[in-house]
């Protein structure tokens, strides 16, 4: 997939915020809606080392990812397991590729407004040896003066593995289509509200 010039506008963060991505349940049997081309993010710096010593050899089974989901709500906070990932990871949805782990995190912390916004992990399997695949919903506000609200939607994503047992690639789907997701980016809201997230953690 070739990539697109670098965006520099509120709209490429836009799309990065929504790069968590969603998509519909694989074992649901209904077919995502078309990917649009994938466009590269906001400049997020180059790709640097984070965290600690990578846990090389880890074990489909390990519930870090679980985790990283349920407690940490990482596509909302950026608040993930950096040694789980290759620093070169890839990251994709149907609007958006990043490449390195380090700018997918920054991206994450400069977009959904935590205070009110929410995931909630459907549920969570080993689909092969190399592959994790995890079913969830997520909504809530994006951090820009316009307060865009993004209603809830269902995710899809498929984590590979590496030789070392890291992850090389998140790829997910939503249950949306890019150009829904770009419409509520744009569309202002008289404010913030926290009934996603309370609705969501119910």
């Amino acid at each position: 997939m070739g990539r697109r010039q670098v965006l520099g506008t509120a709209a490429a963060a836009t799309l990065a915020g929504l790069a968590g991505g969603s998509g519909i349940v694989a074992s649901s049997g209904v077919a995502a809606p078309p990917a649009a081309e994938a466009l590269e993010l906001a400049p997020l710096g180059r790709v640097e080392r984070v965290g600690g010593d990578k846990l090389v050899g880890l074990s489909p089974e390990e519930d870090i990812l679980a985790r990283n989901l349920r407690e940490g709500q990482y596509f909302v906070t950026g608040d993930l397991t950096p040694e789980i990932f290759a620093d070169d990871c890839r990251f994709k949805d149907p609007t958006n590729e990043t490449a390195g782990l380090s700018r997918y995190m920054k991206a994450l912390t400069l977009l959904f407004d935590a205070s009110y916004s929410a995931v909630q992990l459907v549920g969570i399997s080993v689909t092969s040896p190399t592959t994790i695949e995890a079913d969830w919903k997520m909504g809530g506000y994006l951090r820009f003066p316009w307060h865009p609200r993004v209603e809830p939607f269902l995710g899809h994503t498929v984590y590979h593995l590496n030789e070392q047992g890291l992850i090389a690639l998140q790829d997910q789907t939503w249950s949306i289509t890019g150009t829904t997701a770009l419409v509520e980016s744009f569309t202002p809201t008289g404010g913030v509200s926290t009934d996603i997230k309370q609705s969501m953690s119910a």
